[in-house]
C-alpha cells in the first residue's frame, strides 16, 4: 500500500509541473470523442451525470479558489481532481472539501461522498481517493468452495463499528476483528482481500462515510452484508438495492441472514451477479474519465464560467449536462 501510494504521489507531482494548457487545447477533442458513443450509451453517461451533479441553477463559488492551485495536501484527493481540472481554464473557481463527507455544504460543492438524503445536491461527486476504493481484484475461488463463515477486518473507531462488534465479536458464524493500533478486546491480525475473498461473506461496514471494502467486495465471488448505508460516493451507493446487489443485516440478524444463504445458495449467486452488473459500469476508464469531465464541465457551465451553445457540438454537450 506505501509503495503504491508513493508511486501515486510520485506520478501526480509530476503531471502537476506539465503546463495545463497541453491539457486545455484538447477539451474540445474529448467533448467530440465522448459525442461519438451510441445513443444507449450517451443516455447512461447522461443518466451518471445527472446523479453525480444535481445541479440545474446558475450559482457562484464562494471560496474564490483557482482550479490551477498546486495540491499540497490530500493529495490522494487532489491528484485525483487534478486529472479532470487540468483540461480547464487555470482561472476557473470552485468550492471544493477533500475529505471525508457525512454532510450537506449550502453552496455547489466539488467533494467526494455524500450523505443518502434529499437535499445533496449540494454534494457534488468525483471520483476521489480511487487508488484506495476502487481497486478491483480477480477472485479465483467459486462461492460453493468459500468458508461457510462471514469476515470483517478493520480499524473500529466508530460508534456504529463498536456497536456491531458488541453484537457479534467472538461468534462462531463470524469472523470480524479489529485491525487499528488501539488497544481493545476486539484485536486481530490483519487479513489481505485475497484472504478474505476466501469466506463466502464479506461483511462491510461504512467508515468515516461509505465503506472502503465495499467496491472491491461486491466485485468478488462472496456474498456482501451491509446495513442500510447512510452515505454514497461515486460508485453511486444509493442506486443499491437491499437484498438484491447486497444482503442486508443489522445488529440482530446477522447469524439469520447467514443461515439463510447457506441453506439457499441460489439466492446468494443471483445477488452476487447483481452486484456484478453493477461493479461493470466502473471498469471502463475511458468513459469514467470522459464522465469526469462531463461533471466538472456542469459545474464550470452553471457557475457561469463556461460558455457553451455557440458550436453545434457544445449544444450537443450542453444537451448531456442539463
Amino acid at each position: 500500500m506505501l509503495q503504491s501510494r508513493l508511486f501515486m504521489n510520485l506520478k501526480g507531482i509530476s503531471i502537476s509541473f506539465i503546463p495545463r494548457y497541453f491539457f486545455q487545447i484538447n477539451l474540445n477533442k474529448i467533448f467530440n470523442e465522448i459525442l461519438k458513443y451510441n445513443t444507449k450509451e450517451l443516455e447512461n453517461i447522461q443518466t451518471r451525470v445527472k446523479y453525480y451533479n444535481k445541479i440545474n441553477q446558475f450559482f457562484t463559488p464562494t471560496k474564490k479558489e483557482k482550479i490551477g492551485k498546486f495540491p499540497f495536501k490530500k493529495t490522494s484527493y487532489a491528484f485525483d481532481a487534478y486529472e479532470i481540472s487540468k483540461y480547464f481554464k487555470d482561472g476557473f473557481l470552485w468550492d471544493k472539501d477533500f475529505n471525508d463527507i457525512r454532510y450537506t455544504f449550502k453552496s455547489p460543492t466539488i467533494c467526494k461522498s455524500r450523505p443518502l438524503e434529499d437535499n445533496n445536491k449540494n454534494n457534488i461527486l468525483l471520483k476521489l481517493d480511487k487508488n484506495r476504493h476502487f481497486c478491483f481484484l480477480k477472485d479465483g475461488i467459486s462461492y460453493e468452495n468459500k468458508k461457510d463463515i462471514a469476515i470483517f477486518r478493520g480499524a473500529v473507531y466508530q460508534e456504529h463499528r463498536k456497536n456491531f462488534f458488541h453484537s457479534y465479536f467472538n461468534k462462531t458464524f463470524c469472523d470480524i476483528g479489529d485491525t487499528s493500533k488501539q488497544p481493545n478486546q476486539w484485536k486481530k491480525s490483519f487479513l489481505s482481500k485475497k484472504e478474505q475473498m476466501k469466506y463466502k461473506f464479506i461483511i462491510s461496514l461504512e467508515g468515516n462515510d461509505v465503506a472502503s471494502n465495499l467496491k472491491w467486495a461486491m466485485n468478488s465471488n462472496s456474498l456482501v452484508l451491509t446495513p442500510k448505508m447512510t452515505c454514497e460516493t461515486w460508485f453511486m451507493e444509493g442506486s443499491l438495492k437491499p437484498n438484491y446487489h447486497f444482503a442486508l443485516i443489522d445488529n440482530e440478524n446477522l447469524a439469520k441472514v447467514i443461515d439463510h444463504f447457506n441453506n439457499h445458495p441460489k439466492d446468494a449467486l443471483e445477488i452476487i451477479h447483481n452486484a456484478h452488473k453493477h461493479i461493470k459500469q466502473f471498469l471502463d476508464k475511458k468513459k469514467e474519465f470522459h464522465i469526469g469531465i462531463l461533471v466538472l464541465a456542469k459545474y464550470f457551465y452553471y457557475s457561469g464560467q463556461l460558455d457553451l451553445g455557440k458550436k453545434e457540438y457544445e449544444k450537443d454537450i450542453l444537451a448531456l449536462i442539463k
